[in-house]
């Protein structure tokens, strides 16, 4: 787990200070200085694009993830393998953005309103779907190497930088919206070029194509893998995305009601932000661990994540929770409507973090066709559920929809795990843990508000993380983060010594 937590550590504080960036942008600046309507397309856009992308680069990140076990030659540029996944992934790329450009006048009448924004600007699609398609293959590049900071940084880190400077820009200077959108186009471009800046200067980012040799058996493995895996990577990403282009479809002034779900999606996102840093550098080690048939390593990596996830997005999700009323009197009254959003979602995510790496278990193993079939019964029972739900409930049916769906697929592949390789991420530090958690919940829930909102909300958090925390350290629960902790207060003990 060195190598594990070491890269999660890093990758945990950039995506902190990111999010924190991220919030000022989303909660603070974006709201204030654009009008719903604004705010909105440019949600939506980038939306669209993250589901275009998903479908255009054919389940490429994780199949180079999976492979580069196979391939790893430094001195011959990987065998081709990187060269080979851009070449499909651009050809995929294009063939996105030939189709959105074909059918735009069909996506201008899903999301006509009375601003008539998409009409104007909803070409911008066509860069970001670019950017993001070579985004996922660089990523996945940079995972298989070990360089999962990088990704990390240019994405959670660099991308919200870029961004609050351009809206501060825009609140300064007198900036046409026109300009605004070009320019937030062009920091995920940037962003994309960073990530193949840090490769190029690794001496990782080589085509290698004259060494590629991949044999007729080998071959057949990855178109087979990239087909499963593009099916449940469409699954995974898009679901949230697709919330918000139905939203945006379905509800009347949807440009506006995208922003009010896309800031609540936001605010319960930030229970991810351990997890993801924790997946980018455990996937390749699954990988590895699977040719190697090292079940134990395997199991290890399912159980100690699940318990840790488990007990951070809680916290985190507690946080959210006790904190509610002043988060959201920092934003525009209006925004309250995805307050109840924010809840159903966040619960989502802790359910589906409970399980640990369920899904990169299945992803990597030979049984990866179920991790295809699972993730394009989520898609399908999202969209259904989406569209009957926001008939029903409005914006807070899309937020059902996900937690339904998170909640059955989920449960489907614990118990696959279990029945196929049987491996199960619970034991009786769960049954403590939730207990702990249903407590704290209990106590906190009845807490008086004290003061000012940033006053109320820095004496709860603070009480929360001490009476948690405290709890989780005399339980014994999670004893890894322990462990963690310690060595980064050593290693800043160290470095002030130096100093």
């Amino acid at each position: 787990m060195g190598i594990v937590a070491r890269q999660a550590t890093w990758n945990t504080l950039l995506t902190i200070v990111g999010m924190g960036l991220g919030f000022v942008n989303m909660a603070l600046l974006f709201p204030r200085l654009l009008t719903p309507d604004e705010f909105g397309l440019t949600r939506l856009i980038v939306s669209i694009a993250v589901v275009a992308a998903q479908i255009a680069h054919f389940g490429g990140e994780n199949t180079v993830i999976r492979y580069f076990p196979y391939f790893r030659d430094k001195a011959n540029g990987h065998r081709g393998l990187f060269g080979l996944a851009l070449g499909v992934s651009t050809l995929g790329a294009f063939i996105a953005m030939l189709v959105l450009g074909l059918f735009h006048e069909q996506f201008v009448r899903w999301f006509s309103d009375s601003s008539g924004l998409y009409q104007r600007f909803g070409l911008l699609v066509l860069p970001l779907v670019l950017a993001e398609v070579y985004l996922l293959i660089l990523r996945g590049f940079s995972r298989s190497v070990n360089r999962s900071i990088a990704p990390v940084f240019a994405r959670e880190f660099l991308l919200r930088v870029l961004q609050t400077l351009l809206i501060a820009a825009y609140a300064l200077w007198d900036m046409s919206f026109t300009l605004f959108l070009l320019l937030y186009v062009g920091t995920f471009v940037l962003t994309t070029a960073m990530l193949l800046f840090d490769l190029w200067r690794a001496g990782e980012f080589r085509l290698g194509l004259a060494h590629m040799r991949v044999g007729k058996r080998m071959r057949k493995s990855m178109v087979r893998y990239s087909l499963f895996t593009f099916a449940s990577g469409i699954a995974g990403i898009a679901v949230g995305n697709i919330d918000q282009v139905m939203v945006g479809a379905m509800l009347h002034d949807g440009l506006s009601y995208v922003a009010f779900y896309a800031v609540a999606m936001f605010l319960a996102s930030v229970i991810t932000i351990p997890a993801r840093a924790l997946l980018q550098p455990t996937i390749p080690l699954l990988a590895e661990a699977w040719k190697k048939r090292d079940n134990a390593q395997i199991r290890m990596l399912y159980h100690r994540t699940a318990s840790i996830q488990l007990v951070v997005s809680a916290f985190i999700l507690l946080g959210l929770c006790t904190n509610a009323d002043a988060i959201f009197s920092f934003l525009q009254p209006e925004y309250g409507i995805g307050k109840p959003v924010m809840f159903i979602l966040g619960i989502a995510h802790v359910i589906s973090l409970s399980t640990g790496l369920s899904a990169g278990i299945i992803s990597t193993s030979r049984s990866y066709s179920f991790d295809a079939m699972s993730g394009a019964v989520y898609l399908v029972l999202n969209i259904v559920l989406d569209y009957l739900f926001l008939l029903w409930w409005g914006i807070i049916g899309a937020a059902w929809s996900t937690f339904v769906s998170v909640l059955i697929i989920v449960g489907w592949r614990v118990i696959f795990l279990q029945r196929k390789f049987n491996l199960w991420p619970f034991d009786g530090m769960t049954l403590r843990a939730l207990t702990m958690i249903g407590a704290v919940t209990g106590v906190f829930w009845f807490l008086p508000h004290y003061g000012s909102p940033m006053m109320d909300m820095v004496w709860r958090s603070l009480l929360l993380t001490a009476v948690y925390w405290s709890v989780v350290h005399v339980l014994g629960i999670a004893p890894e983060l322990g462990t963690q902790a310690r060595k980064l207060l050593r290693g800043f003990g160290a470095s002030l010594k130096r100093g």
